[in-house]
């Protein structure tokens, strides 16, 4: 029998066929990746839609490809959602609502625009839904809907900082689009910094005299334009809670009268405007510092900043001069203490002892004031630049005393660093990326003797027993 030959395909047929295959695969996965329709608009003279896309990165290419900054990228709802340059605008809400965003490490974190408007924008997500953001020492992820987009325009009031004789100040900007802004000094001015200067900064740490110039470095993770090549940390702002002041005894009445001329202890609400509960209780924080070796003048200044110098209705009738449990959804759940001593004792030891200075607490980010980046501020309060009004009123209270006495060094980790007891044993950790700040006791060439941030018992952190000032560790800088 003869074999049935085999049947050949010709190349003229499976090339082609091959060919549109991949065509139609290509096309599939395209559609399918669509994510929106995105519009590149260019405002430099008259706006002017320059294309359309139905996926945000070809979009995002077209926008990076024009040669100025004045031109942005609107989904289909007319939501910018990226710009080449320019600001975040958070004050998009009513004060008893928060913007919730992500950090970069994947922690959760809050802020409340009407504190603290403006941030700097430094990029959009492959899906034109999430905006990465910097402000208050924090970049973070926040969703577009709940920000505006704002290409950079020199008239805006942007939050910024300046030279006043000694003091550096710090301009926030509260309502961008009303050019709204409040001004405070925050600590001693750095010895870069000169007069009739202002100085852009959303980390507080590394200034720039030109917005553009600012944008481009953070946009790019470094800092080669910035006037300083070292970062800056304000003493008052980074100081640790382990630390005991050193005020004279008289100076927090001193300071009341200062600032608001009280002169006597109030015993209702409302209170006449020279009274306040604050009125002739040094003693008390002092005390407390002592027995919970906790800053005595640092809660003082965070008790002035969160009762208004304690006037307000929760520090008279309530005792509670920490503004604890006082949300902003719901302040009126603010703690009702037994007294003001009540109220001071729970703050140190229950408040910063047990939590903000735990290093195994979850909002342990350090037990300095800091910022959104670290902190007490980062957990605290939904203001951005709470941690910066409290070192405010510490600065204006110390008077130079404890910035002379106490030793601290301030780091911006570049990896990760242990806090190691005598033997070598790990106590806690700060990881990559995070600010580490310790009160120096002694250096013994890169090893430094450090006060700890909680108590230490067998080896091993306990926060139930007292602290005490023989409670030491050990880093390698």
């Amino acid at each position: 029998m003869q074999k049935k030959p085999k049947r050949k395909i010709r190349k003229q047929i499976w090339i082609p066929a091959l060919f549109l295959l991949l065509i139609l695969v290509a096309y599939l996965g395209f559609k399918i990746t669509e994510n929106g329709v995105f519009t590149v608009i260019d405002y430099k003279e008259d706006p002017q839609e320059v294309a359309t896309y139905k996926h945000f990165e070809f979009a995002k290419r077209k926008m990076k490809a024009i040669d100025h900054e004045q031109v942005c990228i609107k989904n289909e709802k007319g939501k910018v959602v990226a710009i080449k340059e320019g600001l975040v605008n958070f004050h998009t809400k009513d004060a008893s609502e928060n913007t919730e965003y992500t950090m970069e490490n994947g922690e959760n974190g809050y802020l409340n625009g009407n504190y603290g408007s403006d941030g700097l924008y430094l990029d959009t997500s492959q899906d034109g839904k999430q905006v990465l953001f910097q402000m208050a020492g924090v970049k973070g992820w926040v969703d577009v809907d709940s920000i505006d987009l704002l290409l950079y325009d020199p008239n805006y009031t942007l939050s910024s900082y300046t030279k006043n004789k000694d003091t550096l100040v710090h301009q926030v900007c509260l309502n961008l689009l009303e050019n709204e802004a409040i001004s405070y000094g925050i600590g001693p001015v750095p010895p870069f910094m000169e007069d009739d200067t202002t100085y852009y900064s959303y980390d507080g740490h590394y200034f720039y005299t030109d917005f553009k110039s600012m944008s481009q470095d953070v946009q790019h993770n470094e800092h080669a334009n910035a006037i300083n090549q070292e970062p800056y940390f304000n003493f008052y702002q980074y100081v640790p809670h382990r630390s005991k002041s050193h005020a004279a005894s008289d100076r927090f009445n001193t300071f009341l009268w200062e600032q608001k001329g009280i002169d006597q202890l109030a015993s209702a609400y409302p209170c006449l405007e020279n009274e306040s509960v604050l009125y002739d209780q040094q003693p008390l924080f002092m005390a407390v510092q002592d027995q919970v070796y906790m800053n005595g003048t640092m809660m003082f200044a965070l008790a002035c900043n969160e009762s208004g110098y304690g006037q307000s209705q929760y520090a008279i009738e309530q005792h509670n001069v920490f503004g604890h449990e006082a949300y902003d959804s719901n302040p009126d759940q603010a703690t009702l203490y037994a007294d003001l001593n009540d109220c001071v004792e729970q703050h140190a030891q229950h408040f910063l002892q047990e939590g903000y200075a735990n290093p195994n607490d979850w909002r342990y980010h350090g037990s300095w004031f800091g910022d959104k980046g670290s902190g007490i501020n980062v957990q605290y309060a939904s203001d951005p630049y709470w941690g910066e009004k409290a070192a405010s009123m510490y600065y204006y209270l110390d008077e130079g005393k404890d910035a002379s006495s106490i030793s601290i060094v301030t780091k911006l980790l570049d990896q990760k660093l242990s806090v190691e007891d005598k033997k070598g044993n790990v106590l806690y950790s700060y990881p990559e990326g995070s600010v580490a700040s310790f009160i120096v006791l002694e250096e013994n060439g890169n090893t430094i003797k450090v006060q700890l941030e909680a108590p230490i018992q067998d080896g091993k952190m306990d926060v139930s027993i007292p602290y005490t000032e023989n409670m030491v560790g050990y880093v390698s800088l």
